[in-house]
């Protein structure tokens, strides 16, 4: 194959995408390259796992996975190999670690083991984040057996962000576990913009860089509204296994009513706070920027506004050819139209065709419309804009069921036709 090609696969609302290119030996022969960058999905993904995963087996052909890339602790990105191993490859329990052989595995930094030990005003943070969610676990577990209404556009955003919730595959801590073991723990690193790619991959002709995120992750977190969630749940008697009920919040004596109903609403705030411990999450997205023979690619993850801002400010965006639109298609993770110019500029700065691909997943309301997976996801004003700055915009969701995958292939070209 003279060529780089991208594997996209429709894995519903999720990323995977396996790259495949070739490299010149020191004998002047070529060999095959592959990246595996994340397996994962919040929606109808669970069913494609096997296939995808027995596709890329398939094009390794025997051969180890050279590079595999984790870029954040959401489970739209990281659920997909355990899963596969769980479901299917099940003689024992690390086989399909042992069909894919990888080389080397590059993971976001803060999933490495020791990190907030090490940082501990990311630390800080990342328990109110802890706090957060476990309030907002517990009061959407009660409600969901409740006559309130639960609403479904929350039901993937709680999920996706799921650390300890069982079954074992959709817990994001076990997930993230066995993707550090897939390759040696001495070709195992946890990445951000300060790290040197060389040396940490085989590669001879591609080069890699990493444009984000910033090692202290602690800037990445926004402020918690106050939550008056738990003042509406009864927990269960002593030593019961229930679950807490959602009961009725009745005013103090002497509150007027309608300000005491207000100011719960306003301070209720929990989907605020879980679209902050999203956000959180996402900007910590390792944002990769491939370059083979003169193409040059760039996986931003989920990364948002303030990642792309600090990539901004310490200069590394340079115009791309190829584009994963960033958080399946969010206009948050889409950068401004400033920033936007220096990455997939209007006018290019060469002859080569320009691409993009988005992944995102939908649901059937009850009145039988689509909507997002997420609310807003994607924003159809954000892709009308990507899709007029490149020739080809790939909708994954559109164009593939489950499981299958779409090509994006970039030709070999003379080496002075580059950037």
């Amino acid at each position: 194959m003279d060529r780089l090609r991208v594997r996209a696969y429709n894995v519903g609302f999720g990323d995977a995408f396996l790259v495949s290119f070739p490299e010149q030996t020191p004998g002047g022969g070529a060999e095959m390259r592959h990246i595996l960058i994340d397996v994962g999905s919040v929606s109808g993904g669970s069913g494609a796992y096997g296939t995808v995963v027995a596709n890329v087996l398939e094009e390794l052909d025997g051969q180890p996975l050279d590079l595999y890339v984790m870029t954040h602790e959401h489970l739209d990105h990281v659920q997909g190999l355990l899963h596969a191993e769980k479901k299917t490859y099940t003689a024992q329990e690390d086989e399909l670690c042992q069909k894919l052989g990888t080389r080397y595995a590059w993971l976001s930094a803060s999933a490495e083991k020791s990190y907030y030990d090490n940082h501990p005003d990311a630390k800080k943070k990342h328990m109110a984040f802890l706090k957060d969610y476990k309030a907002i676990h517990r009061y959407l577990t009660a409600l969901r057996s409740s006559p309130e209404a639960f609403p479904p556009e929350v039901e993937a955003l709680w999920r996706n962000n799921a650390l300890w919730m069982n079954p074992s595959p959709r817990k994001t801590d076990d997930c993230v576990g066995y993707l550090r073991d897939l390759a040696e723990a001495e070709n195992t690193f946890y990445v951000h913009r300060e790290f040197d790619p060389q040396g940490h991959h085989p590669f001879r002709e591609a080069t890699i860089e990493i444009w984000a995120p910033e090692e202290n992750t602690a800037d990445y977190y926004g402020t918690f509204k106050p939550m008056a969630m738990a003042m509406g749940l009864t927990p269960p008697p002593e030593g019961s296994r229930k679950r807490p009920s959602v009961t009725e919040l009745l005013p103090p004596a002497g509150v007027d009513a309608g300000a005491f109903y207000n100011l719960i609403e306003a301070r209720r705030g929990y989907v605020e706070n879980l679209l902050a411990i999203d956000k959180a999450a996402n900007e910590t997205s390792i944002v990769l920027c491939l370059e083979w023979r003169g193409w040059r690619l760039l996986f931003p993850g989920d990364a948002e506004e303030r990642s792309w801002m600090t990539m901004q400010r310490e200069g590394v965006l340079k115009p791309v050819h190829f584009l994963k639109v960033g958080h399946h298609g969010s206009h948050n993770a889409t950068p401004c139209a400033e920033i936007l110019e220096e990455v997939f500029p209007q006018d290019r700065p060469d002859g080569r065709p320009r691409s993009a691909v988005v992944s995102y997943g939908m649901r059937t309301k009850d009145d039988g419309t689509l909507a997002g997976v997420y609310p807003g996801v994607p924003d159809p004003a954000t892709i009308a804009i990507i899709e007029q700055r490149c020739d080809r915009l790939y909708d994954l969701y559109r164009e593939k069921q489950p499981g299958e995958y779409i090509d994006i292939e970039f030709q070999d070209r003379a080496a002075h036709d580059s950037l």
